[in-house]
């Protein structure tokens, strides 16, 4: 008596349908990430990446160069800021973190206590802030907490959503 997959009549024995559940196998497990990179190691975990983009944020907000991060935040980002809210990448970086980096130099913003978690397309991260700029004399100080969501759109971690209290 042959074996069938399955209970039903005109399913093929499973010796022929094999090769067809490699190849699905396969599939799947390219899709959950389980490749290697050309050089054979396992590729980056999202964490790895999201904190990336963390560190990218905060060289952006240092140097003042916020090209590159026009690459990492959605567009209709929403960020609450300084108990105001911005409804787009465009608007915040235009209206609000342009002029208050023209504002300032000799800025410092450290990032620490990261505790970053990934489920999914979707990634969250909270953090503490230390913010200094302006000269030494009259130097501002800020401190807080905060967090990042990310989403993963066409296999890109973007900023969608980011949210920060300062303790002052």
């Amino acid at each position: 008596m042959r074996k069938y997959f399955g209970h039903m009549r005109g399913l093929k024995p499973l010796g022929s349908s094999l090769p067809l559940l490699l190849a699905i196998a396969t599939a799947c497990s390219i899709e959950h990430g389980d490749v290697r990179t050309p050089s054979g190691e396992p590729p980056e975990p999202d964490s790895a990446r999201v904190s990336k983009i963390i560190d990218a944020v905060s060289n952006g907000f240092e140097t003042g160069d916020l090209t590159p991060l026009d690459t990492l935040y959605h567009p209709d980002v929403l960020i609450y800021e300084w108990g105001s809210v911005s409804r787009s990448w465009e608007t915040y970086r235009d209206e609000h973190l342009a002029p208050e980096l023209d504002a300032f130099d000799d800025r410092r913003f450290i990032l620490e206590d990261r505790n970053i978690r990934v489920a999914g397309n979707t990634a969250w991260a909270t953090f503490s802030y230390t913010m200094e700029a302006g000269p030494q004399e009259d130097r501002l100080y800020a401190s807080g907490v905060g967090t990042m969501i990310f989403q993963k759109l066409r296999g890109r971690w973007l900023i969608v959503h980011s949210h920060t209290s300062a303790g002052f």
